[in-house]
């Protein structure tokens, strides 16, 4: 029979895969919708690293093979926070646990992160093999994928077996508190929306493990990422592929944004109630900031395009016009249901890469 700790961390990683999945039901239709044929693809190109590694002189595979398993833990980096939450690390610390026994429990955690990747490297290295090009070694191929497979299932037993015993020494209620201010001072909260704001959307996004933060920045990279090559239109380049990218990020970029917004306005508006300042300005202000990344990114689009006289053609023009309608419908519009949200959103991005693909033609 497994050990009761054992059982506890197998379920609490069930319990955080349900949830994980919950929060990305929305972001996963968008996505499946509108990028499934290059998911495909790049779901068969999984494992054409360490197939192609065999190929390779020693040096040139093993390096090949370890940069591959490395890579490939690091979406651990993320789940890792959720499988095993700092709550929970607080607690166990103060259990008498053996170290064979957290070794067993972040081992099986580990297997159940792993579990879907291994499922997809045989699925890639099937294709592979059915194809056969010219430079696959069969045995060698499929040995460099175990090989990969395994580096990366070490990867995170260590990245879980890190988290549960590098934690922060004291408990959150054990922490000192700042001392109070010795004078209060009267302030006038309509001049401090900015700094509430930041205080009570930017930091927060940023804190107790908080990922909206990092989900936005890696987003509105990927966006600026997208954008720059399609405006600056190297040869060679799929433009379409570009404006799809650029105009998906962006509206997902605002969507997930705003998403994030309304739902610590929902957690913060009873406390507010109790504040002497009108929080409707502070909502406000809250949601028109969540237009600015896209807007940013709106604004690099127009400049790139600028010089090559882009916006002054009917669908440039289109373009520019739907674009920050499209940011502020997001943003404008009441709640409504989450598949009325997913529709609006897949329409956002399928006008603007129709206007998008007609601007350098």
């Amino acid at each position: 029979m497994a050990h009761a700790y054992v059982t506890f961390r197998r379920r609490l990683a069930v319990h955080a895969f349900q949830r994980f999945a919950a929060s990305l039901k929305s972001s996963a239709e968008i996505m499946l919708l509108v990028f499934a044929q290059v998911l495909i693809g790049l779901f068969a190109l999984v494992a054409l690293p360490p197939m192609y590694a065999a190929s390779l002189p020693a040096a040139q595979a093993i390096g090949l093979l370890i940069a591959h398993g490395l890579a490939m833990a690091l979406p651990a980096l993320l789940l890792r926070k959720r499988v095993l939450p700092l709550d929970v690390v607080y607690w166990v610390r103060r259990l008498p646990l053996p170290p064979a026994t957290q070794l067993a429990a972040d081992a099986l955690v580990a297997a159940m992160m792993v579990g879907p990747l291994a499922l997809l490297y045989a699925v890639s290295a099937t294709v592979w093999l059915w194809q056969r090009p010219a430079w696959l070694l069969p045995l060698r191929g499929v040995l460099g994928t175990v090989f990969s497979l395994m580096l990366t299932y070490a990867c995170v037993v260590a990245l879980l077996s890190l988290r549960a015993r590098r934690a922060p020494s004291g408990a959150p209620w054990q922490r000192r508190l700042a001392p109070p201010p010795l004078r209060y001072e009267a302030r006038r909260w309509r001049a401090r929306v900015v700094m509430l704001w930041h205080r009570l959307f930017w930091l927060p996004f940023w804190r107790n493990e908080n990922m909206v933060g990092r989900q936005q920045t890696l987003l509105l990279a990927g966006a600026v990422g997208a954008a720059l090559p399609w405006m600056q239109a190297p040869p060679g380049i799929a433009r379409a592929v570009l404006a799809l990218a650029t105009s998906a990020l962006m509206v997902l970029l605002t969507d997930r944004g705003d998403k994030a917004v309304r739902e610590q306005l929902a957690a913060l508006r009873p406390v507010m109630a109790a504040w002497p300042l009108q929080g409707r300005s502070v909502a406000l202000a809250a949601r028109a900031f969540a237009l600015l990344p896209a807007l940013l990114v709106l604004a690099i689009v127009f400049a790139g395009g600028a010089p090559h006289g882009l916006w002054g053609r009917p669908a440039g023009r289109a373009y520019l016009v739907l674009g920050c309608l499209a940011q502020v419908l997001l943003v404008a519009l009441p709640r409504f249901t989450a598949r009325g949200r997913v529709g609006l959103v897949l329409v956002q991005i399928l006008v603007l890469t129709a206007l998008g693909s007609e601007l350098w033609k």
